[in-house]
């Protein structure tokens, strides 16, 4: 009798085991077309994206077909670490496109992945990709955000999010002459990722951290591979009227002084066309408040100041920046300093043709700045630039100034005439310094040429820019 009791609890357990975990064999892949009216299968797919996501479990894909889809979307539970729950348009980026007059997609939980649709917000007063704090983890992976009144991408805090191989484009409020509408925006993100994504047409800023300056502050955030320009509107667009520059800065930091400083790492990214707009000291980077930034292998041209680097304010803090392997050409204002600001380091950078000032002071003087190993196209070299390893040279030791190529010609006065710097141990292209007996001045280390190929970089010229406005 004990051991028939015995055996009938252990069923009875199990099963009870089985009605609070199910258990699938394996995941789901949901369908979506438009029109459709089954159950999300293959061939009787679900009409509305958002039956799909409320069917999907941990580990399901959701598989949109092509077409578009008039829905405002939101997620209704989580994914796990190894089952995400997928979100994928069939095709190409542009097959699938979802819009909506405001907020097109609700991120409210974690693990969530988005591939290659396309977001629409038709220039309604809400941003059109929301991610609440409770979305960490999210990935969005090939997609367009595009047509916000408000900001495009806006992130509350959560942690873990990677946007990468995206394009994020027209944020555009022209209430009062111009008001803030941002490409992406956070609050007090964590290990927040940017990658190989391009950004443009705004009227407040590509990236901005964090308007909110909110507990308990953010942190490791890194841009890398990304492209954030500003151009004259072709046409009128939401109210602005065509030739307008609406946008203010390609990234653009606050942080509070009452949390750990923010860190940040902004590598290999390209900003232009940060000029002629409707606000003063327009910059490619505005750094300032309680951040960390180091700075590399950026490349910035066609703006009004590069790099606006701000010090303490009245509350404290004040920015460090380490710009190292830099390029920037065409600007008034290479490097604008601000307010007593005490850890600023420029090093192994290049300041090319048209650069009509390297250096500005504003309320501030040089001691906080360590200048080192910079080459600059020019006549003499500013007083900031005083350290014997920087440099003014001519256009002839690069190999084609005038085509933005500003690697250096085998041999040219700059090989080998770099101090150590230990912090800076490649250059722009990744080549390890030093190649020679000493450092090469400026953002490349000459190396001799393979194959016939001639080392350095092309800028697409500002004529381009029009192609690759949507």
């Amino acid at each position: 009798m004990a051991i028939g009791r015995v055996r009938r609890t252990s069923h009875l357990l199990l099963a009870l085991a089985c009605l609070a975990a199910p258990v699938r064999a394996s995941a789901a892949e949901w369908f979506v077309a438009p029109g459709a009216t089954g159950t999300g299968a293959g061939r009787t797919p679900f009409g509305h994206i958002q039956d799909a996501i409320n069917a999907a479990l941990p580990g399901d894909t959701i598989t949109v077909r092509a077409g578009t889809y008039a829905e405002s979307l939101r997620t209704v539970r989580d994914g796990r670490a190894a089952l995400p729950i997928r979100l994928r348009a069939s095709g190409a980026r542009g097959s699938v496109t979802v819009n909506a007059p405001g907020r097109v997609l609700s991120v409210n939980h974690a693990y969530i992945t988005v591939e290659g649709l396309v977001f629409d917000g038709q220039y309604g007063n809400s941003d059109t990709v929301a991610v609440a704090t409770a979305g960490s983890h999210l990935t969005l992976r090939n997609v367009e955000v595009r047509r916000s009144s408000r900001d495009l991408i806006d992130l509350a805090g959560p942690q873990g999010v990677t946007i990468e191989d995206s394009l994020v484009h027209h944020a555009l409020n022209a209430a009062d002459g111009r008001t803030d509408a941002h490409g992406i925006v956070a609050g007090p993100v964590h290990d927040f990722v940017i990658r190989n994504t391009e950004i443009h047409t705004f009227s407040g800023d590509g990236v901005q951290l964090d308007p909110g300056r909110s507990a308990p502050g953010w942190s490791r955030v890194t841009l890398e591979g990304d492209r954030i320009w500003l151009a004259p509107l072709p046409a009128a667009e939401n109210g602005f009227a065509a030739g307008t520059v609406p946008g203010e800065n390609a990234v653009d930091t606050k942080a509070a002084v009452g949390f750990p400083r923010a860190e940040m790492t902004i590598a290999d990214v390209t900003a232009w066309g940060f000029r002629g707009g409707l606000i003063g000291n327009m910059a490619a980077f505005n750094l300032k408040e309680y951040v960390d930034v180091t700075v590399d292998r950026v490349t910035v041209f066609d703006s009004e100041i590069a790099f606006r680097l701000r010090g303490p304010t009245p509350s404290g803090g004040g920015a460090w920046v380490a710009i190292k392997n830099a390029v920037v050409h065409d600007v008034a204002t290479a490097f604008r300093y601000e307010d007593g600001i005490g850890n600023l380091r420029i090093w192994n950078s290049t300041l090319g043709r048209a650069v009509a000032r390297p250096f500005q002071a504003a309320s501030s003087t040089s001691d906080g700045l360590d200048v080192r190993n910079l080459l600059i196209l020019g006549a003499a070299r500013p007083a900031e630039a005083g350290h014997a390893s920087n440099l003014a040279v001519g256009a002839e030791v690069f190999i084609d100034a005038a085509a933005g190529n500003y690697a250096l010609v085998p041999g040219a006065t700059p090989v080998d005439a770099g101090v150590l710097l230990t912090q800076v141990t490649t250059d722009r292209n990744g080549v390890p310094r030093p190649q020679g007996r000493a450092y090469d001045v400026g953002a490349y280390e000459s190396v001799p040429s393979v194959g016939g190929m001639v080392p350095g970089e092309h800028h697409a010229l500002p004529g381009a820019r029009q192609a690759l406005q949507r």
